[in-house]
């Protein structure tokens, strides 16, 4: 019985040994729900040869060091199983369960968002594999977010970067499980309703279309913000629009009580909801009106 319970008190000094190696030498971001290590053996970042598609047909977008990986039709030796399954019993869609055993991985979740997320999750213990030139050990990874609509606020009203940083800005966001993006536009659209409002390197509606599809095939949602009826000046600075001001001497607020105003900011709401077209929300500012009613309405 002695030596039954020093064998378990050495097996579970050893495991948590592997388990302050692992988190020493991997780091990974967001840090999962639950890492078991089972063995310091395992794969190293080289050695992937093949995707294996289980109970799907849909391959998801690939991480960099996975990317080149050709689908194989069974499971073998340095193979990556990519498995859904309904049935798992996560709490959410965007979770799943990685598996590294000896040489070969898997990936089991629900949907298509969770499988995506474990390639996530295996591209950080890739890169930190290969960095340090170590072998990824035998593990167990189960993961699922605690909240489900995870946004950053990118606001492009003061610069405009060149169109490749917002594909790769994606891209890095998506690494790390961010799964929405909040868009203040203000006149870095180029509205077709309201032309005037545009600046001169306004982003068309059609290029802004084009990420939009790029973030979701990362299950990145994008949502437009369009200010009003603070913060204004954008488009209250052109004369054309002088007459909707509500002090005539600002350019900062709109006039409430004036009809128009809504058809103006309807028509730019409509013009960012296209450039949006797989976002379930429209940020209508609103913030920062300070004194309204200097109007003669």
């Amino acid at each position: 019985m002695k030596k039954i319970v020093t064998g378990i008190l050495l097996l579970v000094a050893t495991l948590h040994s592997f388990a302050a190696d692992f988190n020493e030498q991997f780091r990974l971001m967001p840090q999962p729900q639950k890492i078991e290590v089972i063995n310091p053996k395992g794969i190293r970042y080289s050695d992937l040869r093949a995707v294996v598609l289980v109970n799907t047909k849909e391959k998801p977008v690939m991480p960099a060091m996975l990317s080149s990986l050709p689908i194989a039709s069974a499971a073998a030796a340095n193979s990556l199983s990519l498995i859904t399954d309904e049935n798992l019993k996560l709490p959410s869609d965007e979770g799943y369960m990685l598996e590294i055993n000896g040489k070969q991985i898997s990936i089991k979740a629900k949907q298509q968002a969770g499988l995506f997320y474990g390639l996530q999750t295996l591209q950080q213990l890739l890169e930190d594999s290969r960095d340090q030139q170590i072998e990824i050990p035998s593990l167990r990874i189960t993961d699922y977010p605690e909240i489900p609509y995870r946004a950053i606020h990118l606001d492009v009203k003061h610069h405009l970067d060149a169109g490749r940083y917002y594909y790769d800005m994606i891209d890095r966001l998506a690494s790390v499980k961010i799964n929405a993006i909040i868009v203040e536009f203000e006149d870095k659209l180029r509205y077709r309703k309201a032309p005037l409002v545009g600046a001169a390197n306004a982003i068309s509606i059609e290029e802004f279309e084009q990420l939009s599809k790029y973030a979701k095939d990362r299950f990145v949602e994008i949502s437009p913000l369009v200010q009003g009826l603070g913060h204004a000046s954008f488009i209250l600075k052109h004369e054309e629009y002088k007459s909707l001001r509500d002090n005539p001497n600002s350019d900062w607020a709109f006039d409430p009580l004036n009809p128009k105003t809504y058809d103006l900011q309807f028509a730019l709401y409509e013009d960012a909801i296209k450039a949006t077209p797989y976002g379930r929300y429209l940020h209508v500012g609103g913030d920062e009106v300070g004194k309204l009613g200097q109007s003669e309405l």
